[in-house]
Formats: structure tokens, C-alpha cells, sequence
């Protein structure tokens, strides 16, 4: 089978560790996958790079997916509020009556001149991409059958109420040009049934994310040799620089942690848009954390970063399905706290691998911190029992076998 992954992207993280898995697991190697994407997305090099199965990457340039619409142009008035503003303005005074008809014609096209023979559209959330949706229904306009796949990674929103007519006529255009929708955990597959066209609907179903087993991939957990902080107790987050991923709550919790543990350090590693990383960079300064709390980019390489972390922690406020970096930490036996936001809870559920608080305290939050940060016999139980959750259900084969199985 030719297997199309069509998907739009803005941020490096979650959803690109999903594809890259899913591809290197994939257990038909006489399939041939390629992956559709527009080519201002930031983590295609990565996905690139980190893809050992044989894959083919298609690019697309639409006016909207533009590195200038993005905010995160080469010229410093492209990243400017007043520009941002303007092409998320235009977008939606544009996005039923010129794009939408646009994006169904071009795609249609597209799939009637292609040799694929199954589509699994991948988007971060519901609604999320108007493209992604597109492709979906041009799947069906082009004649292609079976249907496609829809696959969702974050929860499902309800439009703005003066959107919400053409939102529920898009919904039931996607709805009949789909085969089945298909999650990440029972919590995203239920948010999708709040919306009015779902209700009903009875076309879903949930794979948990896997990941590949870091004891076949590397050598051993401990690669002090690519981490210069080995040696340091530090707590560790992994996610985009997004409002909603929770780094003002965990700055108000850290503040908490280093009264009694002065020398742990708390190393924030991610992707974000210029305005995003300088909102959370001038949160640390008002609350004179400098020392002790240290913003990076994106990085591909966290295996050691995970491996040698004292805590992982997943502060997220909102729109959380899955958590994929709590299995990242479950498979390399480190602790995780999370809020009890999304899917998470259901992902930490009866795993013993760590502790979900409320995202309304970050009190509760900073003592589990300090629970684990100083109780080392705990620290190494609650990190056993992780590994042992992960190997029972989070694997990279696992979920590739449910997804091959899915299309067939």
C-alpha cells in the first residue's frame, strides 16, 4: 500500500515524536509511506533526520502556512504584533468563502492525480487545520476509497459562537468523508462527541501514543557524555513555549521548590514564536528566578536530558490529550508530575509512576515536587514502576500494529 500522512504543522514537539515513531515502527516495510506537510513547518528537518523507514516527503506553500503568517518571518517587522495580527484577521474574514472552496478544488485535484492508496490526515487537535479537514473531504470528492483516517492529538474546542454554523456544516462534510476518527486517549475521543455534529457519532476510536524502547535505541539510560548537566538534580519540561503548556504555573510552583531545595535547577527545553519564549522569559525575571531556571530551544537530542532528570514535569493548563513526554519519562524510569488536565490523569492512571495535581494549585504541584526531590527510595520506585507501565502498553510496535491494523 502507498499510505499518504497529510498534516499541517507550526510547532516543532509532540506531533512530529508521533510521526517519526509511527514511521520507524511501521510494520509492513513493503508499504510505501509519504508524508504530505507544508514546508514552513519547523520540525520537518527533524522528522527528516530521525525517520529510519524509507519515507517521502511532499511540501506545500499555501499564503497562510507562510513562515510571514506564522510570525516567524526573517525580517524583524514580520514578527511584529501588527502583522500577526493582520494574517489572523484576514484568515478568518477569508477562511469559509475564499479558502475553504480553494483548499477542497486544489486538494481534490491533487488526490484524483495521486497513486495513494490510503489517507490518514494528522492533526494537532479538533478543529485545528482547515486544510487538514479539506483533505479529507477532496479525499472522497477525488473518488478514493477507502475513506480517510482523521487523527486528532489534542482536544477538541467548540468554534466562536458567529462560527459556529459554518464550523457544524464543515464537521458534517468531514464526518461523512471519513472512515473512522481516531485519538490518542478516551479523554480527546470524548471532547470531539461536545460538538453538536459528533453527537452520536459512532465512526471513533482511541490508540494510545507509543514510543520507540530507548534500551534498543541507545546505550543504556545514563549518556552522561551528551549532557553537561548529569551531574545536577534538575527538574525537566519539555514543550512548546504556548500559553496553554503551563509555564507560569510552574514558575509560581518553583518558586516554592527551591525554598527548601535551593540546589535543584529547573531546565525548560521547546519551540516557540519570538512573542511566546520573551512572555515566559519575562516571567522569570519578574519572579527573580534567573538563577535557578534556564530557557532553551528546541532540542531533538533528550535522551540524556530525560534520562538524568531528577522530575519531569507536564505543568499544562489546557488542551493536554496524552502527554507524550510522560512516557518518554515512564520509559526511562523517571518520575513525572503532572496537572489533571486532559488525558494525563488517564495516561498516569494505576501506572504508579508519579502524581497528578490540580492545575488550579500550584502549591500542590510544588509539594509533590519536593515529595519526590527528597525521598530518593521513592524517586527510584515511582521510576520502576513508570518502566514497567510503559513496557505494557506505551511501545512504539503497539501502536503501529493498531494503526496498520486500522486501515487495512
Amino acid at each position: 500500500m502507498k499510505i499518504c500522512f497529510f498534516t499541517e504543522n507550526n510547532y516543532k514537539g509532540g506531533l512530529d515524536t508521533f510521526l517519526v515513531n509511527l514511521f520507524n515502527a511501521w510494520t509492513d516495510l513493503q508499504d510505501d509511506l509519504v508524508l504530505v506537510c507544508n514546508s514552513s513547518h519547523p520540525g520537518l528537518e527533524t522528522i527528516a533526520e530521525r525517520t529510519v523507514h524509507p519515507l517521502e516527503i511532499i511540501k506545500y506553500d499555501r499564503i497562510f502556512t507562510s513562515k510571514i503568517a506564522q510570525g516567524r518571518g526573517s525580517l524583524y517587522f514580520s514578527q511584529s504584533f501588527p502583522v500577526r495580527a493582520f494574517f489572523v484577521l484576514a484568515y478568518r474574514v477569508l477562511q469559509y468563502p475564499i479558502l475553504f472552496p480553494w483548499y477542497l478544488f486544489t486538494l481534490t485535484l491533487f488526490f484524483k492525480r495521486s497513486d495513494f492508496d490510503r489517507l490518514i490526515v494528522v492533526n494537532g487537535g479538533y478543529p485545528a487545520s482547515l486544510l487538514g479537514r479539506c483533505a479529507a473531504i477532496a479525499w472522497r470528492l477525488s473518488g478514493k476509497k477507502p475513506f480517510a483516517t482523521f487523527n486528532f492529538h489534542n482536544s477538541a474546542i467548540n468554534p466562536p459562537w458567529y462560527f459556529s454554523l459554518m464550523e457544524y456544516l464543515i464537521d458534517v462534510a468531514v464526518i461523512r468523508s471519513v472512515r473512522q476518527f481516531v485519538s490518542v486517549s478516551k479523554d480527546c475521543l470524548g471532547s470531539l462527541r461536545n460538538l453538536k455534529a459528533f453527537m452520536g457519532c459512532t465512526k471513533m476510536c482511541y490508540i494510545y501514543n507509543g514510543i520507540e524502547d530507548p534500551k534498543l535505541v541507545s546505550n543504556g539510560f545514563k549518556d552522561d557524555s551528551t549532557n553537561q548537566y548529569a551531574n545536577e538534580r534538575y527538574c525537566l519540561m519539555l514543550a512548546t513555549y504556548e500559553s496553554r503548556k503551563g509555564h507560569v504555573y510552574l514558575l509560581q510552583a518553583f518558586q516554592m521548590v527551591i525554598k527548601d531545595f535551593p540546589d535543584v535547577r529547573l531546565r525548560i527545553y521547546g519551540y516557540g514564536k519570538p512573542h511566546e519564549k520573551k512572555r515566559v522569559a519575562d516571567e522569570v525575571q519578574r519572579l527573580e528566578l534567573g538563577r535557578h531556571v534556564f530557557l532553551n530551544d528546541f532540542t531533538a537530542n533528550t535522551t540524556s536530558l530525560i534520562a538524568n532528570a531528577s522530575v519531569l514535569v507536564v505543568p499544562s493548563q489546557s488542551h493536554e490529550s496524552f502527554g507524550l513526554t510522560i512516557i518518554e519519562a515512564m520509559a526511562f524510569g523517571v518520575p513525572v508530575v503532572t496537572t489533571d488536565v486532559g488525558g494525563m490523569p488517564e495516561v498516569l492512571a494505576d501506572s504508579g509512576a508519579g502524581y497528578v495535581c490540580s492545575k488550579e494549585v500550584p502549591e500542590s504541584f510544588a509539594e509533590a515536587i519536593k515529595i519526590i526531590l527528597g525521598d530518593p527510595a521513592l524517586a527510584s520506585d515511582l521510576g520502576l514502576k513508570g518502566r514497567q507501565a510503559f513496557e505494557q502498553r506505551f511501545t512504539a510496535d503497539m501502536m503501529a500494529r493498531n494503526y496498520r491494523r486500522l486501515i487495512e
